[in-house]
């Protein structure tokens, strides 16, 4: 395969790094990995700011119902519920009633061990001590 020179920001790249057979079973193995689509999906549902929000507190406080939501974040019941469906629908929260309240709490595990380094923060850390403590 003929090299290339490209300039990426200022430097000399030069390419390719792999042969033409390299290059075909990196391309198929990466069309391949459906767990990065799942994952993009995933991504995608939280990356709205409201919702990233409902699913940090639901890991802050293991279980809200939605007026407790819609308190915390200044916003209507059918406002938060919209978001929660849509997380519901990705699997990411779960529901239970309890007479007249549905209360939501996370759904995925393993998605959840993924944000939870990104939700090491005061506010989550002082109430896993408080927890650690009693």
């Amino acid at each position: 395969m003929k090299k290339k020179q490209i300039l990426v920001e200022g430097h000399l790249c030069i390419g390719p790094h792999f042969t033409d057979e390299e290059f075909g079973l990196i391309k198929k193995n990466i069309n391949q990995l459906e767990g990065l689509n799942t994952l993009a999906d995933l991504l995608s549902v939280v990356g709205n700011a409201v919702r990233l929000k409902i699913v940090y507190l639901l890991y802050a406080h293991n279980e809200l119902c939605v007026c407790d939501l819609a308190e915390i974040l200044q916003m209507s019941d059918s406002a938060v519920s919209q978001h929660l469906r849509k997380l519901k629908d990705k699997l990411i929260v779960k529901s239970r009633k309890d007479s007249q309240t549905v209360y939501y709490s996370l759904e995925s595990k393993l998605f959840m061990d993924i944000l939870s380094q990104y939700f090491v923060i005061p506010e989550v850390q002082n109430r896993f001590d408080l927890i650690s403590q009693n």
